[in-house]
């Protein structure tokens, strides 16, 4: 409450003593007294607003009520005390009291304004119950109005005390925000990290494999150039397979690591590619079927994807002279599904080589399952699933 607002009940206690200053006989004992009660009511006004513990300003508001019922016995046939009793009652209902303390006081104040109309009608015979019910209504009037004010008052405290803790809460959220913002960065970075060794250990592990091979089968070429030609001819087309391989696997991983370090092409647009290059190199024709939304694949899943694909289109062609591939994608929330079926040969028994034991092991490394089944002169065909949210690892034996 305003400064202005807290002093104007001190101006309201002297203008009626005023008055009753002014009511009072020159030269009488009773002007001197009205003096002194007004000279408390301002001392006790500025010495309970300095001193904020309860019992202090209970004590003053009991003493600034005692002083209103003072001019009461004094001029028994006024009622203007009961407006310094409604002013009073205002301060009391401002201040947080217990509801008992409060009931208690206006009991006490209803005891005392009883007794001041006996006083009264015993000493005039007379009492005006206009008046005197005129007066009692502005004190009730006062103690509602002490009541609402204080009741708005701490409704303003506590919406106040609820935006500080709504703020600090917004700068907690923004810090957090901050933070994780921070903490995704740095998991990007060690994701992209992560794939970048992965592919360093993919050219060691499959390009290193065929150069390894491809010297083996130039040292048998050489030792065969003289001895038996037509088996030096079928290792020296041997070599170029592998020569050719590598090339392969070196140009898909520089490819993956150029994607990584900022290509704006889609996934879904680097697998198209993907097709048409095979097409253009091996004439293999692909259908392509994509359901779901591609968006859901994670960054991280993209190169593997692309490289079971890349994977399988080869084996279609190298080992099942296919002509034809059907790929199908499937994209929900849960899980990442993938099917490749070619028109190729086929085998009676599946006997997992390199290159699908490797794809194999890739899977497996994102939680994943794959699925190799052939029918001799039926085609090949490669089921992928890959969880996005819960992963399962079956580690000694098969469930």
């Amino acid at each position: 409450m305003g400064n202005w607002l807290i002093h104007l009940r001190v101006v309201m206690y002297i203008l009626i003593s005023f008055m009753y200053f002014v009511k009072a006989p020159d030269q009488s004992l009773l002007k001197g007294t009205i003096f002194i009660i007004m000279a408390l009511f301002v001392y006790n006004h500025f010495f309970q607003y300095d001193f904020y513990k309860d019992k202090i300003k209970l004590s003053t508001i009991l003493i600034d009520g005692m002083l209103c019922f003072v001019y009461g016995f004094l001029f028994p046939s006024s009622t203007l005390y009961l407006i310094l009793v409604g002013v009073t009652a205002i301060t009391l209902f401002l201040s947080e009291f217990a509801n008992k303390i409060r009931q208690r006081l206006l009991w006490g104040s209803f005891i005392l304004w009883l007794i001041v109309m006996l006083e009264c009608f015993i000493r005039t015979g007379y009492v005006d119950l206009f008046d005197n019910l005129t007066g009692v209504s502005f004190v009730v009037f006062g103690t509602v109005v002490g009541d609402l004010i204080r009741k708005l008052y701490e409704a303003s405290e506590v919406v106040t005390l609820q935006y500080e803790q709504m703020s600090r809460s917004h700068q907690e959220l923004e810090d957090a925000h901050q933070q994780l913002q921070q903490y995704a960065q740095t998991v990007e970075q060690l994701t992209v990290d992560r794939e970048r060794n992965r592919i360093a250990r993919e050219i060691h592990d499959t390009v290193g494999h065929k150069m390894t091979a491809l010297l083996v089968q130039l040292q048998l070429a050489r030792e065969l150039m003289n001895q038996n030609k037509p088996k030096a001819e079928a290792a020296m087309n041997i070599c170029g397979v592998l020569a050719r391989d590598a090339l392969e696997e070196v140009r898909f991983s520089v490819k993956t690591i150029h994607s990584d370090e900022g290509s704006q092409q889609t996934f879904i647009a680097s697998v198209r590619k993907l097709f048409e290059d095979f097409y253009k190199s091996a004439s293999l024709q692909t259908t392509f079927d994509l359901a779901g939304d591609p968006t859901s694949i994670p960054s991280t899943l993209q190169p593997t994807l692309i490289r079971i694909i890349q994977e399988s289109l080869t084996n279609a062609k190298r080992h099942g002279q296919a002509t034809h591939c059907h790929v199908i994608l499937s994209c929900t929330l849960e899980k990442i599904t993938l099917t490749i079926k070619d028109n190729g040969y086929g085998m009676s028994k599946v006997t997992p080589g390199f290159g699908l034991i490797n794809m194999k092991e890739r899977i497996e490394e994102h939680g994943g399952t794959v699925c190799f089944q052939s029918i001799h002169q039926g085609g090949f065909e490669i089921d992928v699933e890959l969880p996005l949210h819960q992963k399962r690892w079956i580690i000694g034996g098969v469930l």
